[in-house]
């Protein structure tokens, strides 16, 4: 009969719905004669194996025995920021753009009012009770650092800025200083 189950077909299937115990998809089962367990803390050289020297480009970093890192992962102390006790002053960040008739009126350039068409990015640090005279002020493609004997500045810029093109403006009467960047963006020929 082609239909009916015979016994061997039953075995068959109770072996598919419920293998038996000594399946190799078992923990326990090592395939190969002493094969060991791999777990956590297996990884990397073992001290039981020989160390192998590598050379090149692609060989691990080795320092002293007890170092964490190595010098290279290090953070360099020129970049790092630096504890000072001066407070930081308030400031704000506006995006500015040129605007002609055509743009306005017209429609005929490709500005937008989004910041991808601004051209200036201009800063106004508040630095009450200063005077001009002890404000310094540095201007780098990055960052711009502001200085004086109450007050610190680091800001890095949200992009690049021409440090060259970019100027300053002290307002005597609310102790503003007021720097304007001139941004430096890929793709500045597209974007105007």
């Amino acid at each position: 009969m082609d239909g009916c189950f015979g016994p061997q077909n039953l075995e068959a299937l109770r072996n598919l719905i419920c293998p038996p115990e000594d399946d190799s998809d078992a923990e326990d089962d090592l395939p190969q004669a002493g094969a060991k367990k791999l777990g956590p803390g297996n990884i990397g050289v073992s001290s039981a194996e020989p160390a192998q020297v590598y050379s090149g480009p692609h060989a691990p970093l080795r320092g002293a025995d007890d170092d964490i890192w190595h010098p290279s992962e290090a953070v360099d102390a020129e970049n790092a920021p630096d504890y000072d006790p001066r407070t930081v002053p308030e400031y704000e960040m506006r995006y500015k753009q040129a605007v002609t008739a055509e743009d306005v009126y017209l429609g005929m350039g490709f500005k937008t009012p989004g910041t991808a068409s601004c051209e200036w990015l201009s800063v106004m640090v508040k630095l009450p009770q200063e005077t001009r005279e002890k404000v310094e002020l540095s201007v780098e493609s990055e960052a711009i650092d502001v200085r004086s004997p109450r007050y610190r500045l680091h800001l890095p810029t949200p992009h690049p800025v021409d440090p060259n093109a970019s100027s300053a403006k002290w307002h005597n009467d609310t102790f503003i200083l007021e720097i304007s960047l001139k941004l430096t963006r890929e793709l500045d020929n597209i974007n105007f």
